[in-house]
């Protein structure tokens, strides 16, 4: 029996109704025929929210947001909005006087007060046209949220159809419909997002936890549940829609999940702080996560915070970012601030702002403002600071004794702290502050909430970034290096050079930018750039960055890009300050202010000529091009800097599957090392190229394989009849079987989106080889269904839901299962269940995820134990991997369900010999090796793991584990309790670091 839209639509209205939303089906409700509110309901509820208005009142506010001026879907969708959230101006005529009322369409503060209703198949008629969009939730009688379902069974249609549907509704059939709408849904069961009337598809996004406390959940087919019980609570649905949805002058933006949730908790934590120390804390949110839109949500909520009374907003940004996108951001999100933000040019000004006002006001000002002693701006205490960028380097509290100048130097912060002592201060960074850096925690207060490169990744709220050294090619000339460094040697030693003569010709002449300027290599590195860009320049865009090493060596580079492609002048530019030093040429070619936001506009306009631009500092913090998908690097940058850079090409954008640094300057220690600060799992999200090469290379000798019967060596030769006869011969050959026909577009499918990264490291037959898989995958398409998934991947995305579907009514999170203290997965009954799985390999699958996980929480609490279990297990998975037949997979299931009651007698072990958790570990690790056991009594090594345990816990100094004076106190301790009973002394050595490892693990993992 299929499992239908129908079907579906039943799914959503029941977790709705759960939710305590009243259901009526369309054919039920009365509505008139050309109308989409609901006036009976809409009059009762406005009657119930303002119960001190007549009834003539409520039916002006009702004429008012039935009739608008214009037909313009966005127009008017920003006009209900600002309804929704204030209320309707309505004058009314009472006792011969003009009375006003603001009348309130939804009553916020108590949710229970309002009109929740969910209908399914209610037709809607505009202009003769009659549709019937599936579900929409009216609260107080007005549609404010349409949902599109698609059928989970039928792989021909996809969650993509069902934006389109949308948008069609929008756009052509039902537009009146979209007045009103806060967001929209769509879901074809596997994965659900949501999103606004003027989001691309690619920005609607997943909603993926519930409560502000829970784990992100990144199993699709959770998304559902996420989405509806974490939007579609009541409280926090119009939350969402009050606090949380914001106009630009183009655009309605909504808060993705962890702006919601990050910002209530900065929210919460401003208004805490105000009260106490005026530390709220630092936000770390990915580049290119929204981190503006999350700033300016943040500040609107204060902004309009009853526990606040409107104060003073004061952002301070770096001074390359001054002009960039935050303050444009919150310029454009005016109505939500409810004020225009203003800049501020100098102190003075800043002064003479906060002076003149009690309350109110959005200011933006630079960190540079705060190099100095600047004396008392503001004693207030309803000051808020909200700090875009925040690191060591430009924070410290502390001061440093500077050796030239004799002076002790203090950072920005301590000199912001002074002017302004009684304000709150709050930062954001969307790079992670290091673990060493405790001055800017120091100045800000605790983290509040972290968004991670993964995570961002994993929602598509940005791509991965891939990175390919080009280094090889035009390396820096070190013999010349050595042969300065000869010459000024020469001088010193035979013509009596001093010194500080040496030092100073040194900083001026800049060896590196003598070097780096070098004509011959500028020549060499513009010319691979050009090369590589011209492979890859069709693939998204076109759009690229290059930065320079300085103002010279841009210059440089601009010239040669002109002298070898002429043709280029105007795709081609400079972006960077003018200085009144640059020659005239130069200076012309950068042009003004005026300039730069006019190349700005033109950059981002993705139709427009200005396809390359070279850049030394500018454009690389705050600026967002979206469909800027390549960076040539010739510039050494390390830490948060280059974070912070090669970020600008990690933005979502159609068809871009992933952004692409490239190397000639040597970045890649600096570049690991900066991932080295963000959370482990971020690590690998910058891959190297040459590794994406080596999967297009195994892709295209799987195709080869898929070929093996078909000879398609003419395809590379001149007659394009031949070509054509191959590519539609050849497709027919690939349908021959299903099998075949799937193989081969899931591989090319892959192998289409990698050729975009690493077309550039191909060869010229490698590259013509995918053309002819493209062409054959793209005839084979044309002449069947577009834009149908292919089979595996549809299978890849429904074998998710068999693992759910497995355990039928048990509530669990197979994810979560192995991390959980006991086997709640591998009950008797469920392995019965996955044992009669006709799905052998989901079964297998499932148990080795489990047993990894659970091996992996074992190490926590025992290493050896730990180890031991890792091997055992990585053999099964080897056995599993070179499987031939189902037979095998039997085996594996077997051998999988031995392991686990093995890995449960050795946790019970400890118990059974009176030992605890940490006793059991320490014991292990002194019976690691079988000669200890034969040398010593049992009942003598369970003593040694008692009093070890004993010892360990009693020199616990804190953080001991990271201090080497403490480590080694710990060591001293284990090796005296080791000679006291005995322990074999050519055996001492590695149990005494295996018992430190084990306690340093437990150490860190019960903090």
């Amino acid at each position: 029996m299929a499992f239908t839209e129908g079907n579906f639509e039943n799914v959503v209205m029941e977790y709705l109704q759960e939710l305590d939303y009243t259901y009526i089906h369309g054919s039920q409700l009365t509505k008139e025929d050309k109308e989409v509110l609901l006036f009976d309901r809409l009059e009762d509820s406005l009657m119930c929210i303002n119960p001190s208005v007549q009834l003539s009142a409520i039916k002006e506010a009702i004429r008012k947001i039935r009739h608008f001026e214009t037909n313009d879907v966005f127009t008017n969708n920003k006009l209900f909005h600002k309804y929704l959230v204030e209320g309707v101006e309505v004058s009314d005529f009472v006792d011969s006087e003009v009375v006003y009322h603001t009348i309130k369409l939804i009553d916020f503060d108590s949710p229970s007060n309002n009109d929740w209703l969910v209908v399914n198949q209610l037709e809607v008629t505009e202009d003769g046209t009659k549709k019937r969009p599936d579900v929409f939730v009216y609260v107080n009688g007005i549609p404010l949220v349409v949902m599109e379902l698609k059928s989970t069974s039928r792989e021909e249609v996809t969650i993509e159809d069902a934006y389109n549907q949308l948008m069609n509704y929008k756009e052509v059939h039902i537009p009146s419909l979209f007045y009103y709408n806060a967001f929209l849904v769509i879901s074809d069961g596997v994965s659900t997002k949501a999103g606004t009337i003027t989001a691309s598809y690619d920005r609607f996004m997943s909603w993926k936890k519930i409560e502000a406390e829970d784990e992100v959940s990144n199993v699709d087919t959770m998304n559902l549940d996420t989405l509806m019980y974490g939007m579609f609570d009541k409280e926090r649905f119009l939350s969402i829609i009050k606090d949380f949805i914001l106009f630009t002058n183009k655009a309605k933006i909504m808060a993705q999940y962890h702006q919601y949730y990050g910002m209530t908790k900065a929210i919460a934590s401003c208004i805490h702080a105000v009260k106490n120390d005026g530390r709220a804390g630092v936000v770390w949110h990915t580049q290119g996560s929204g981190k503006s839109f999350s700033m300016t949500f943040l500040a609107g909520n204060l902004v309009k915070s009853k526990a606040l009374n409107n104060p003073t907003i004061l952002v301070i940004t770096d001074r390359n970012d001054l002009d960039g996108q935050l303050f444009a951001t919150f310029c454009s999100a005016q109505d939500f601030l409810r004020q225009e933000p203003v800049q501020m040019e100098s102190r003075s000004e800043v002064k003479e702002f906060l002076g003149g006002r009690k309350t109110g006001g959005v200011v933006f000002s630079t960190i540079q403002k705060f190099v100095e002693e600047t004396g008392l701006l503001s004693d207030r205490q309803n000051i808020i600071v909200l700090v875009d960028e925040a690191h060591r380097t430009q924070y410290g509290i502390e001061g440093k004794f500077d050796l030239e100048s004799g002076e002790m130097k203090y950072g920005y912060a301590k000199y912001l702290r002074e002017s302004l002592p009684n304000a709150t201060y709050i930062a954001f960074t969307g790079t992670p502050i290091e673990t060493t850096d405790k001055s800017t925690y120091g100045v800000f207060g605790d983290l509040i909430d972290v968004y991670d490169m993964t995570q961002a990744v994993e929602d598509g709220a940005t791509v991965k970034i891939y990175y390919e050294s080009r280094l090889a090619r035009v390396k820096l000339d070190e013999h010349k290096l050595e042969e300065i460094d000869k010459e000024y040697w020469h001088m010193q030693v035979h013509e009596g050079v001093e010194d500080y003569v040496v030092n100073e010709s040194q900083k001026q002449l800049s060896r590196m930018e003598q070097i780096i300027c070098d004509h011959d290599r500028i020549h060499a590195v513009v010319a691979d750039m050009i090369e590589h860009y011209e492979e890859r320049e069709n693939l998204v865009a076109g759009k690229a960055m290059v930065v320079a090493y300085s103002r010279k060596a841009a210059y440089a580079m601009y010239q040669e890009m002109i002298a070898q492609r002429p043709e280029w002048m105007n795709k081609v530019k400079m972006v960077m300050t003018s200085n009144n030093s640059d020659p005239e040429e130069m200076a012309k070619l950068i042009g003004n202010k005026a300039t730069q936001k006019q190349y700005e506009q033109e950059f981002r306009d993705i139709h427009s000529e200005f396809k390359i631009v070279i850049v030394v500092d500018m454009w690389l913090t705050g600026f967002d091009v979206p469909s800027l998908d390549t960076m040539y690097i010739d510039k050494p940058m390390k830490a948060h800097n280059l974070m912070q850079a090669i970020a600008r090409v990690n933005r979502v954008y159609p068809g871009k599957t992933g952004g692409l640094v490239v190397d000639y300057i040597g970045i890649k220690k600096e570049l690991f090392d900066a991932l080295k600060t963000y959370t482990n799992r971020d690590q690998d999200k910058v891959q190297e190229n040459e590794e994406a090469k080596n999967i297009a290379l195994n892709l295209m000798e799987t195709l080869r394989d898929v070929f093996y019967y078909f000879d398609y060596t003419d395809f590379f030769g001149d007659s394009d009849k031949k070509r054509y006869d191959l590519i539609r011969n050849g497709a027919e050959y690939i349908q021959a079987t299903e099998g075949r026909k799937n193989t081969f577009m899931t591989q090319t499918k892959k192998l289409k989106d990698i050729f975009k990264i690493c077309a550039s490291l191909l060869t010229k037959m490698e590259k013509d080889e995918v053309s002819f898989f493209v062409a054959v995958r793209s005839f084979i398409m044309k002449t069947t269904k577009q834009g149908v998934p292919d089979l595996k991947e549809v299978n890849s995305r429904i074998s998710k839901m068999l693992e759910e579907a497995i355990l039928e009514d048990e509530v669990l999170v197979l994810t979560e299962a192995g991390s959980k203290e006991s086997f709640d997965l591998l009950t008797e009954e469920n392995i019965r269940k996955l044992h009669a799985l006709p799905q052998k390999n989901i079964a297998a699958n499932i148990l080795m995820r489990v047993m990894k996980d659970k091996v992996n929480a074992i190490k926590k609490v025992n290493l050896v134990k730990s180890r031991e279990f890792s091997e055992k297990l990585q053999k099964i998975i080897d056995k599993y991997n070179n499987r031939n037949d189902e037979e095998d997979v039997f085996k594996v299931l077997e051998e999988l369900l031995k392991f686990k009651e093995a890995l449960m007698d050795a946790i019970q072990e400890g118990t059974q010999m009176e030992l605890s958790y940490e006793e059991k570990a320490f014991f292990d690790v002194l019976t690691a090796d079988p000669d200890v056991i034969k040398q010593m009594d049992s009942e003598i090594l369970i003593k040694i793991a008692k009093e070890l345990t004993k010892t360990i816990k009693e020199n616990m100094t804190h953080a001991w584990y990271e201090k080497a004076q403490a480590q080694a106190k710990m060591r001293r301790e284990i090796k005296r309790l080791l000679k006291k009973y005995d322990y074999p002394p050519n055996k001492s050595d590695k149990a005494i670091e295996d018992v430190l490892e084990q306690a340093k693990l437990q150490c860190t993992n019960h903090r």
